[in-house]
């Protein structure tokens, strides 16, 4: 009688590394981090998000719909990390200078750690809507906190102090293609940023703007 022997199957790199859910839905966010860091929003597909987690595309479909709900969870997850790490620096500022400073050191900090993954994100193009939609409430959110620290500074309105801070923010851009592509001094760049924003909200307090008047067009 010939006895056969049976061995066990190897199970599948999935089984072995089974996680749970959370832990798992987190995998995929930080394999999506990576990718968006090495080649922007653009290489971020389901497929190759499983690949580079060297796990099943199905697996992926759990916990995400698909590539632009992987990206908008990717990017509320890096911008609630930006908020509360910027609200705790600015727990201990007075004036609205003290602000500026605090969140432009702690923003710039968070850019050197993570800035690949963030200014990626914050570039993608239209294709992640979600994205682009979330980016312009944030900038409407943080726009309107920032102007009611200023109109309650130098007594402005809150809708020139918010329309003020807006167009600021908007210039976090150039400060940031400063301080990484000339190399500026992060110190002279947040001196800079803040002399403006200061500078800015004064001089508006002490001219303040027509709102609401007739515009005046070229002839």
């Amino acid at each position: 009688m010939t006895t056969t022997t049976t061995h066990p199957r190897t199970p599948s790199p999935e089984r072995r590394r089974r996680l749970p859910a959370q832990a798992r839905r987190t995998q995929f966010l930080d394999t999506a981090a990576e990718l968006v860091a090495e080649s922007g929003t653009d290489a971020i597909t389901m497929e190759g998000v499983a690949a580079r987690a060297g796990v099943s595309k199905a697996l992926g479909y759990r916990y995400f719909d698909n590539a632009d709900d992987l990206l908008l969870a990717l990017h509320e997850r890096e911008m609630a990390e930006v908020g509360a790490r910027v609200g705790a620096a600015m727990a201990q500022a007075v004036t609205f200078e003290d602000t500026i400073r605090a969140s432009l050191t702690t923003w710039l900090d968070i850019l050197a750690e993570r800035g690949a993954v963030i200014t990626n994100l914050m570039q993608a193009r239209p294709v992640s809507g979600p994205v682009e939609r979330q980016s312009r409430e944030i900038h409407a959110s943080v726009s309107e906190f920032y102007g009611t620290k200023g109109a309650e500074s130098f007594g402005l309105t809150p809708r020139t102090a918010t329309a003020a801070a807006s167009i600021l923010l908007s210039g976090l851009n150039g400060l940031i293609d400063c301080w990484v592509n000339r190399q500026m001094p992060r110190r002279e760049l947040i001196d800079i940023y803040t002399t403006m924003c200061v500078g800015a909200m004064q001089a508006l307090a002490d001219q303040p703007p027509l709102i609401g008047g007739p515009s005046t067009a070229p002839h």
